[in-house]
């Protein structure tokens, strides 16, 4: 008789282990299985299959935020019904650098803001903001460094009494003006302070250069009230101003007629370049102590005329740089103000094409080349919301 275990037991046994396995499996295991389907096959005796099916079912609660998006704010239809009918744009002479800027600024106003701005020729930086003081233009330009004698009401720069309440600043930084001064090679001075020496012991010092008013006359004027001097001091001691005009000045300097010829404008400037070019001369510096004054009294910054953008700036010379800016009347609404920001920001590359100088315009910092000027408050609110101001 024959011990060999029977078939069917056998296959039981096996069924027995392989299920005790897998109960056991999912007992011992923390993770939650996935479902499985497990086939188990004898192989002694007949072909027995047993087919099990071990299903989990997972339930996990899922909190999903969802954050709506902003719906921007419409931009309104222009005009808006409490804006003046028209703006008028007082510039300086025809041709000149302030009016032909203000054309196409003013293009992108009339087409952006569907508002009348009439471009009118005026006399200057100096005089531009009397217009805005009497109610006689609502948008002007001048110099950022006009700011503090302007808030001083100084009669002798402007001529008449000053209403600095009523004038606001928009931007700054619409191009910046490098103010240059440069002298014959044998000049015995190389920067103000031995100018200013020269002047006090009663030295003749011969300038020269754009008309009386000019930025760069003013700033001439203001570099020497550092040192206490004044036009009649230098005279005093045998010198001249001879303030008549870039290219009237600028010929004076090439037959030797004067010592130093100042202007103002950008880099490369005309003037300059044509003396630097058909003659020896040395650029003079403006001393770090006087351009500190310089910042701290009319707001103006620090800078350089790089060594190399002329020939014989054979160093970095140390020179204040001036910023052009849009002022405003008080008087016209603050979201007048605000769009014409908001204008000026979008189509800077169109006005650049028109005045190249304009491309260096940065919203981002415009407030802060105003100079001494007040902001208005639609001004204040557009840097603020654009994150240019805290």
């Amino acid at each position: 008789m024959s011990t060999r275990p029977s078939s069917l037991i056998i296959a039981v046994l096996v069924v027995l282990i392989v299920v005790a396995g897998v109960v056991g499996y999912f007992a011992g295991s923390s993770a939650v299985p996935p479902p499985k389907t497990i086939t188990i096959t004898t192989t002694v005796g007949t072909p027995t299959t047993i087919t099990t099916t071990v299903t989990t079912k997972v339930t996990e609660k899922v909190t999903v935020t969802v954050t709506p998006t902003p719906t921007p704010t419409p931009t309104p239809t222009f005009p808006l019904p409490h804006w003046p009918q028209k703006l008028r744009f007082i510039t300086g002479v025809f041709g000149g650098a302030f009016y032909s800027l203000a054309v196409p600024m003013a293009d992108v106003f009339k087409r952006e803001l569907k508002i009348d701005v009439e471009v009118i020729p005026g006399p200057g930086a100096v005089a531009t903001p009397l217009y805005i003081s009497k109610g006689e233009g609502e948008l002007s330009m001048t110099y950022d460094y006009l700011g503090a004698p302007a808030k001083e009401n100084d009669i002798s720069i402007f001529g008449e009494p000053l209403n600095f309440s009523r004038i606001t600043a928009v931007t700054g930084g619409l191009y910046v003006t490098y103010y240059y001064f440069v002298a014959q090679k044998e000049f015995p001075a190389n920067n103000f302070d031995d100018i200013a020496k020269m002047i006090k012991e009663g030295k003749p010092v011969r300038f020269g250069g754009d008309a009386p008013g000019s930025s760069e006359e003013m700033m001439l004027k203001f570099i020497l009230k550092y040192y206490g001097l004044t036009y009649d001091d230098v005279r005093k001691a045998g010198g001249i101003v001879y303030a008549v005009g870039d290219d009237p000045a600028a010929q004076a300097f090439r037959e030797k007629k004067i010592d130093v010829f100042y202007q103002a404008g950008g880099i490369p400037l005309r003037t300059i370049a044509d003396v630097d070019a058909t003659m020896e001369l040395k650029f003079i510096a403006i001393p770090d102590t006087v351009l500190k004054w310089l910042r701290e009294n009319l707001g103006v910054i620090k800078g350089v005329i790089p060594k190399g953008s002329y020939k014989n700036a054979v160093t970095d010379v140390p020179t204040a740089l001036g910023s052009t800016i849009l002022i405003a009347s008080r008087e016209l609404p603050d979201d007048l103000i605000y769009y014409i920001l908001e204008v000026l920001a979008k189509n800077k590359d169109y006005i650049a094409a028109a005045y190249k100088a304009f491309s260096y315009y940065d919203p981002a910092t415009a407030w802060q080349k105003v100079g001494l000027w007040e902001l208005h408050p639609g001004a204040i609110k557009w840097f603020k919301d654009h994150g240019y101001m805290k």
